[in-house]
């Protein structure tokens, strides 16, 4: 048996035509036959029921081809990771990182980037997004809210940011703050639930065992949150690198009158550890493995 058989029988399931399947696969019918001949001696059963007119799976043959795409499918995940591995650039990271990451945070990663000569490729991507396209290898690492909810992701704490409570009231003490049962009664303006702020407020409420009064309308933006609360349609939560009107800004505290805040983290699959790279890719973000 060898990857050609297999890839010969899946072909003619596919293709229902032993004489469509050796155009297919670039061979003369003969040999496909004889290919498929020696699969089915070795598996002791037949795959296929032929007649003069139609070529059929048997009940054997329905549950090996399965069995055989999943081998081929293996076989090019296995050659793909090989060659994405020897071919890739070590000092090449692709970021994506959630909209609510800071600029600050930002510009002090890429700044110890270049001491580290690493060259980091940022993509804005929905916390929603992340997971997936690390799984898939279209980014290397992800920078998200916490927490990232997979068995299969590393993670490690970059930074953690305070929240502030937006309203259409203007804040007129400079160290004022306001805590989460003086906004209880509000509506709450909340972005989509994709990027992670909308989780991260909803946790807070439920942590505190509150009620939270979600307003039914969306914003797609952070700024446009601010807004919303200027013109009094309710109160929203930020963290403090989205708020851009200081003065109807409050620092946020619990009922417990701790200071509220949101935590973020870098993800990652277990394979970016065999890069060169990687340790320095870690100090980069502020973190150890």
């Amino acid at each position: 048996m060898n990857f050609q058989h297999l890839r010969f029988a899946i072909a003619v399931a596919q293709t229902g035509s032993f004489t469509r399947a050796a155009d297919a696969c670039c061979v003369t019918q003969p040999a496909l036959s004889n290919a498929i001949g020696q699969l089915e001696e070795e598996l002791g059963g037949r795959l296929f029921e032929r007649t003069t007119r139609s070529v059929t799976l048997t009940a054997f043959g329905t549950l090996m081809i399965e069995k055989m795409e999943q081998i081929v499918a293996a076989r090019l995940d296995l050659l793909t990771s090989a060659s994405d591995y020897l071919t890739r650039d070590d000092k090449l990271i692709r970021i994506g990182q959630s909209p609510l990451i800071s600029a600050d945070f930002s510009q002090s990663m890429l700044s110890r980037a270049r001491q580290f000569q690493l060259d980091l490729v940022l993509t804005e991507m929905n916390k929603a997004d992340i997971g997936p396209a690390l799984q898939s290898g279209t980014i290397d690492v992800g920078l998200c809210p916490a927490p990232q909810n997979s068995t299969t992701l590393k993670s490690a704490p970059i930074y953690t940011e305070p929240l502030f409570v937006v309203s259409d009231q203007k804040n007129q003490t400079p160290t004022g703050s306001s805590k989460l049962t003086d906004i209880a009664g509000q509506k709450i303006l909340l972005v989509p639930d994709d990027c992670g702020l909308s989780d991260t407020v909803r946790f807070l409420f439920q942590d505190q065992k509150l009620t939270m009064d979600e307003y039914e309308g969306r914003a797609l933006a952070y700024h446009v949150l601010e807004k919303w609360a200027h013109l009094g349609i309710g109160a929203t939560v930020l963290p403090a690198s989205q708020v851009t009107r200081t003065d109807y800004a409050r620092p946020l505290k619990t009922t417990d009158d701790t200071f509220a805040s949101i935590q973020f983290e870098a993800h990652w699959m277990a394979r970016q550890e065999t890069r060169s790279s990687f340790d320095a890719l870690m100090a980069c973000l502020g973190t150890s493995r």
